[in-house]
């Protein structure tokens, strides 16, 4: 998957099936578009592509409002290109969303860039999605662009899980609140979190648990609370199974950076090298962080910890992809 700016142009001789959006989370709504972008790419002997916003539409400093306005997002770019690679697509435009792009009208923007210079053939729309200055350009308008445009839309359903639409919103909801586990039934993978390796203070190897140490992601990333999770780790194309812990270790006074640390069963990875970037794969919630009596309680816990997360990876059988 090749990632495009908005102002490359595709060859003469591509044409492409898209789908419009922020994905945040690249969840399992955003994996019916996808799905269908793809497909009907390979049918028809076009390029797949999806096209994206950076910031997220809701970050962005528009209008003289503060930037981000409180709004958190499942995904950076790079964790959000990482999940859409896994789909085939040829291309990912990343489009740079500031306040002069956020009064470009839709006709504007399908003119410019989605058939001047990405050829679009076909629209895979999500049903009730928009685009453009006000979200002007709806269902209705982009039908009527059709004939200038020379491009077909099509019109997804939502997708729900247990009678509801499955949203980036809700999910956001669920992961603040440490419903892992339902947040990954409606993400359709493990909430990934790329995290940067860095120097610990070898605390867990004199526990008898040795862990990589991680940076806390950027500010405006949704994190789960502060515990235990089963989760993956994989750097290097390789995969293992773990023990995540995020906390700032308050057994030990708690004045630790908020950091993440994990406890691999098996080292198949390798070393990360410090500055390293490594992708965190969290699959569910074991317990909340909490302050011991002392090491050997601790230590206990960890022990109970260790062996809860290998009967989960055992019994559910958890692999993804």
């Amino acid at each position: 998957m090749r990632i495009l700016s908005i102002d490359d142009a595709l060859p003469a001789n591509e044409s492409t099936v898209l789908t419009v959006g922020n994905f945040d989370g690249v969840h399992c709504g955003h994996r019916a578009l996808l799905d269908t972008v793809v497909k009907r790419a390979r049918a028809a002997g076009r390029r797949a592509a999806a096209v994206t916003f950076e910031p997220h539409t809701r970050l962005a400093n528009v209008a003289g409002a503060p930037e981000g306005g409180g709004h958190e997002i499942l995904t950076t770019f790079g964790e959000k290109a990482r999940l859409l690679e896994l789909f085939g697509l040829d291309y990912l435009v990343k489009v740079p969303f500031d306040a002069a792009f956020s009064r470009k009208g839709p006709e504007e923007f399908i003119g410019e860039v989605l058939a001047g210079r990405l050829h679009l053939a076909e629209w895979v729309l999500g049903r009730g999605h928009a685009v453009g200055r006000d979200r002007t350009g709806d269902e209705i308008f982009l039908h009527a662009m059709e004939g200038k445009y020379h491009f077909k839309t099509l019109i997804a359903e939502l997708l729900s899980v247990e009678g509801q639409a499955v949203s980036s919103t809700a999910i956001r909801e669920l992961i603040t609140n440490g419903r892992i586990a339902e947040a990954v039934a409606r993400l359709g993978h493990p909430y990934l979190i790329s995290a940067v390796r860095t120097r610990g203070i070898r605390l867990a190897t004199s526990l008898g648990y040795p862990t990589l140490n991680f940076r806390s992601p950027p500010s405006r990333k949704v994190i789960s609370p502060a515990g235990v999770y089963a989760a993956e780790l994989e750097y290097g194309g390789k995969l293992e199974y773990g023990a995540l812990y995020f906390g700032g270790c308050p057994t030990f006074g708690g004045n630790r950076e908020v950091h993440f640390e994990f406890h691999s069963f098996s080292a198949s990875v390798g070393e990360i090298p410090e500055g390293s970037t490594a992708d965190i794969w969290m699959h569910s919630f074991i317990r909340a962080d909490r302050v011991f009596a002392g090491s050997a309680e601790l230590v206990a816990q960890i022990k109970d910890d260790v062996e809860r997360i290998k009967t989960y990876f055992t019994k559910e059988n958890r692999r993804w992809r």
